[in-house]
């Protein structure tokens, strides 16, 4: 289930949680894909390793890097319950010229269960303590998509100096939650019933899988935090995950959808926004080698 796609999400994502259970052996996911690249002359692309856990605040967090620890870092934020497979094909590529990590945050993948309610801000510390256990080398570009945009964001601001740079995904604009369940009525019935009980489980840390209270980031209409001058580009999908809705409905919440990401790029006096041909909101699975121009050129714009 993702905030910004949620109709017809959640079979996919068993799917994908299943088949990676089915590949491991012991605790870690199989991670040893190895493709061909450019970097120097043609050498590959450094292999993914297995994932490992490491400890945060007593918690078991599951992660995965790839890439020379000497390269700019990055660091992959995940959307909602997606565990860090849904980076895969972004990640290889992206070894190739940055040291490039991904977690799964607790309750998701091969993390610890979460505590019994966590805040985005639980989320944005979780963040940085992972990049601590890490030992990844700041500042750092984040990549965040879905719900993962507000964590990073929220982490940011208190973290100028360790930012490089932001590419977002995709992200969930604060206020969505709000005006989605306002477009959804009550009554709804059908895939906007669905809609309306999916987007309504992450108001209640009980009844969703990371036990997040979304509510103060996601439904209530904040201001969008400042970054300053700090690269930023803003990736937006340009299919419809509310095809199977109401027309009506459907184009409103697309509208509110685009409108956020607008907003997005006005973090930073750097901020562009880019509408990918040919993806949903799951863009980094659709279209990976549209984020890895995006993290290059971030990258690129800060070294």
């Amino acid at each position: 289930m993702t905030v910004g796609g949620l109709t017809g999400r959640i079979p996919a994502l068993v799917a994908v949680v299943l088949a990676a259970s089915l590949a491991v052996a012991g605790c870690g996911l199989v991670g040893g894909d190895d493709v061909s690249g450019a970097r120097g002359g043609g050498s590959r692309l450094a292999a993914l390793t297995a994932v490992q856990p490491v400890t945060v605040d007593g918690h078991r967090v599951a992660t995965r890097c790839a890439g020379s620890k000497s390269d700019p870092t990055v660091l992959l934020v995940s959307g909602y319950d997606s565990p860090v497979t849904s980076w895969d094909e972004v990640q290889k590529r992206l070894s190739a010229t940055t040291r490039v990590c991904a977690y799964d945050r607790l309750g998701v993948g091969h993390s610890d269960p979460p505590p019994r309610r966590q805040t985005v801000v639980d989320l944005a510390d979780e963040l940085d303590a992972v990049m601590s256990a890490l030992g990844l080398r700041r500042p750092v570009v984040l990549v965040a998509q879905d719900i993962g945009g507000v964590v990073a964001t929220t982490w940011a601001e208190g973290h100028d100096d360790d930012l490089a740079g932001l590419v977002l995904v995709d992200a969930t604009p604060p206020g969505y939650l709000d005006t989605a369940l306002q477009l959804v009525p009550a009554a709804a019935t059908g895939r906007a019933a669905a809609l309306r009980a999916d987007l309504e489980r992450l108001l209640s840390p009980r009844d969703n899988t990371e036990h997040l209270a979304a509510g103060p980031a996601l439904a209530s209409a904040t201001e969008f935090p400042v970054l300053g001058a700090v690269p930023l580009v803003v990736l937006t999908r340009s299919v419809s995950d509310y095809g199977d809705l109401r027309p009506r409905v459907a184009a409103a919440l697309d509208s509110a959808w685009t409108g956020g990401q607008q907003q997005w790029t006005e973090l930073s006096s750097l901020g562009r926004m880019q509408t990918v041909d040919r993806a949903g909101h799951e863009i980094q699975r659709d279209q990976p080698g549209s984020v890895v121009d995006a993290v290059r050129e971030v990258v690129g714009a800060g070294s």
